[in-house]
């Protein structure tokens, strides 16, 4: 993960001077989506176990700016809050669950028309905050791939439709949200995924 971090810096700090010759172009767009999966597998002394999470709704912000003619920059920061499911040999007094993603990343068409769609993704943070205080919140590295289509409604505003998919990453046999006696999830798998599906209005400056 580190090998991938340090190429994308370098990449960044490589494009810098292409993309002061470009005249900048700025999108905002606010987001509304839904969150779904990201249910844990865990084993603890052999005994396999499921932490369920609730599908909800996510709220996101997704600036974007001209890196060339074609492609485009992004910085995306999406949220939703969820509860989880109790283990047998544990119990929290909240099991509510905010979970907030923070990446950099990009687009880049891969088909014109009146419905364009592009590939889009990126690589960040994921933040995990329970909101029983006592239990630790977690920050992990992650990703993102997906696909993306703007439909022009004006010179200024565009709808913008999102589906994505992200990927944080853990150790195997690591352990989430721990008190001072137990962790409320053991982690049995390197790899962690949810999917979300999302809809805004872009506005460009």
């Amino acid at each position: 993960m580190r090998v991938i971090l340090a190429l994308f810096c370098a990449l960044t700090i490589i494009s810098m001077p292409s993309m002061a010759k470009q005249a900048l172009e700025l999108e905002v767009t606010p987001l509304i989506g839904y969150r779904f999966g990201g249910d844990f597998d865990t084993t603890q002394d052999n005994i396999n176990n499921r932490i369920e999470l609730s599908d909800d709704t996510s709220y996101g912000l997704l600036t974007a700016w001209s890196f060339d003619r074609k492609r485009q920059g992004e910085f995306l920061i999406s949220h939703y809050n969820t509860n989880f499911s109790e283990s047998n040999d544990f119990s929290a007094s909240n099991t509510g669950l905010g979970i907030t993603y923070a990446h950099l990343g990009g687009n880049v068409p891969i088909s014109e028309g009146p419905i364009p769609f592009y590939l889009t993704g990126g690589l960040g943070l994921t933040h995990l905050a329970p909101n029983d205080k006592q239990l630790s919140n977690e920050t992990r590295f992650s990703v993102n791939i997906g696909l993306a289509s703007k439909i022009e409604l004006s010179e200024k505003f565009s709808l913008r439709l999102d589906s994505r998919v992200y990927g944080t990453f853990f150790n195997s046999d690591s352990a989430i949200f721990c008190d001072v006696e137990a962790c409320a999830i053991y982690i049995s798998s390197s790899i962690w995924v949810q999917t979300e599906v999302s809809v805004g209005l872009t506005y460009r400056f």
